[in-house]
């Protein structure tokens, strides 16, 4: 898991842009990070490396906020949890995957510990001056948000397929090929409003994911959900007033 949070940690050194570029000397006067030990006798420490939004943009610093960020909860309420009883927030981090003058997109990196521990990711791509999410609506037509709408469930079927004919169904019973049949209809049932608010902008296109949708104890089976969409698949469908495709 550390591991994990050293390589998401690493990404942060990157300053991913395209379009209207923001210089790394700028990016710092827009989000700096801020470190929070956490801390239990008998176990190693671990850490939440936090966004600090300056005050400049206070309605992106209102959209990272603690309660946004931890799901609800403020950042003393995260700590005392995790000093009771290990549970909860054990780890946090982010990356910042593109930013201009207007627009940036973060991953949000989670490790928790409930009954079992588990990791997730969140990602954001928000209006730098509102706080609010950024529709990708304000990029793309509607010729081509339905162009990766398509494609996209397409791509993640013809992956289910793919890991559904590997399975050696000699030595697996009925419940595995049950699965395979749960994922394919939750993609069936797939709509454009949930795949295309979910995306993130980084140096090479847009990627999109959808969530997972099995249990802990078979997430294995969760086929890629992640699909990059180079900027020049997307140059056919980009609107006039776009702020990031050009």
């Amino acid at each position: 898991m550390r591991r994990f949070l050293l390589i998401s940690a690493s990404i942060l050194l990157v300053n991913y842009c395209y379009g209207q570029k923001i210089s790394t000397a700028d990016y710092s006067k827009i989000i700096t990070t801020k470190k929070v030990m956490l801390t239990r006798q008998g176990s190693e420490p671990d850490s939440l490396m936090i966004p600090v939004v300056s005050a400049n943009y206070p309605e992106l610093r209102r959209a990272l906020s603690d309660t946004n960020l931890f799901l609800g909860d403020k950042l003393d309420a995260v700590v005392k949890r995790y000093q009771a009883d290990g549970s909860g927030i054990t780890s946090f981090n982010y990356a910042v995957t593109f930013v201009n003058k207007d627009v940036i997109s973060l991953e949000l990196y989670y490790e928790t510990m409930g009954a079992y521990p588990d990791n997730s990711q969140e990602w954001l791509t928000l209006n730098i001056h509102t706080g609010s999410a950024y529709p990708l609506s304000k990029e793309i037509s509607p010729a081509g948000l339905d162009w990766i709408y398509t494609n996209y469930k397409a791509l993640l079927k013809k992956r289910l397929s793919t890991d559904e004919d590997a399975l050696d169904k000699d030595k697996v019973d009925d419940s595995y090929i049950e699965i395979y049949k749960d994922l394919t209809t939750s993609t069936d049932e797939l709509t454009p409003d949930v795949l295309l608010k979910n995306y993130i902008f980084t140096a090479k296109g847009i990627i999109f994911t959808t969530d997972a949708i099995l249990p802990h104890d078979v997430k294995n089976f969760e086929p890629d959900r992640k699909w990059l969409v180079p900027y020049a698949q997307l140059k056919p469908y980009i609107l006039p007033g776009a702020v990031v495709l050009k």
